[in-house]
Formats: structure tokens, C-alpha cells, sequence
């Protein structure tokens, strides 16, 4: 009889550092990108990531520090930045795991 595979197991030993950045003085913390929640899924395009795309997972990241960082002026470039080197600390573009097979 075969163990059935703990995926409870895998989440808690796969978690990575939350990435931390700062903006205008204040520092913001998101758990690390591959971390977001599946239900997430339902409302971007992970593989080719629009502007609103960029900004829901942002939001989602984010979570009760969104509107603090929403008041904050910033242009769109560095959200741009933001979201890339978010990705960066996961290691992997979002959409993309260590399994996913390469093109």
C-alpha cells in the first residue's frame, strides 16, 4: 500500500522568504510570488501578464498593505520593475515552475 502524497508536507517545507521592498520611506512585505493563492489564477493571464494583470497580483501580494502602497505616486515602470524583481526573488516567472517543461 503506497502513501498517498501530503501536499500539506510539500507547501510548508517549499515556502520561500517573503520579498520586502520599500517605497517612499515605508517597507512592504509579500510572501513570494508562487505563494499567492490558486484562486488567483481565475483573474490574470500568468504567462503573458497585462498591465491589470500585473496590478491584481500585485494587489494580491500585497493583501491589507494594497491601499498604502496604492496612495503612494509611483510611475508605471516601476511597477513594472516591482513586479520583475518580485518574480526574481521567486527564482521562476510566475506561470513557470522547476517542473515546467522547457520549450
Amino acid at each position: 500500500m503506497s502513501n498517498a502524497f501530503d501536499l500539506d508536507v510539500w507547501v510548508k517545507e517549499a515556502r520561500k522568504e517573503p520579498f520586502r521592498f520599500t517605497l517612499s520611506g515605508l517597507v512592504f512585505t509579500m510572501p513570494a510570488a508562487g505563494e499567492l493563492d490558486k484562486s488567483v489564477l481565475s483573474s490574470v493571464n500568468v504567462d503573458n501578464p497585462s498591465a491589470r494583470d500585473i496590478e491584481i497580483l500585485l494587489k494580491s501580494g500585497l493583501g491589507d498593505q494594497w491601499s498604502k502602497f496604492d496612495a503612494i505616486p509611483a510611475p508605471l515602470a516601476a511597477l513594472g520593475e516591482l513586479f520583475r524583481q518580485w518574480q526574481k526573488h521567486e527564482g521562476t516567472p510566475l506561470g513557470e515552475s522547476s517542473a515546467s517543461a522547457d520549450s
